[in-house]
């Protein structure tokens, strides 16, 4: 009860903590297809292969645990899986590339890197599943009217 008082369903601070094991099922997954494929802190291209097959992964895992944690689902599992593959498709190509640039142009940490891309895409992953994946606010309304 205090946890739903502190974040409630919809809010940032509830999809960071889902995204707090999110991100630990893809660093998981990063890490084993990187080192599975040898791949080398100079190898930005392959990198980024290996982010965008970690973040696909991981992204299954994630519409999961949003849909049961993270929001109060107005849509059905049709839509919200229909309406999840071009956004997690775009996210999956947006932060792959950001991801490959970021280490193209720079000499950071790839971990500092990874925190970064991850932090910009999540936010705007949390947007994107309340408003259109999930619609968040429509469940919200349709259970306040029915209280009424």
């Amino acid at each position: 009860m205090w946890f739903n008082r502190l974040a409630p369903r919809g809010s940032l601070l509830r999809y960071g903590v889902a995204g707090l094991f999110n991100t630990a099922v893809f660093a998981v997954l990063l890490v084993a297809l990187g080192w599975l494929g040898d791949v080398t802190r100079d190898q930005s291209e392959a990198w980024a292969v290996v982010w965008g097959i970690a973040w696909m992964g991981s992204s299954g895992v994630a519409h999961w645990v949003h849909r049961v944690f993270s929001f109060t689902p107005s849509t059905n599992l049709t839509y919200s899986m229909s309406t999840a593959l071009p956004i997690y498709t775009l996210a999956f190509i947006g932060s792959s590339a950001t991801f490959g640039v970021i280490l193209e142009f720079t000499a950071w940490y790839l971990w500092f890197v990874t925190l970064l891309n991850t932090g910009a895409w999540g936010i705007t992953q949390w947007l994107l599943n309340r408003t259109v994946i999930f619609r968040h606010d429509r469940a919200v309304r349709l259970a306040r009217a029915q209280e009424e």
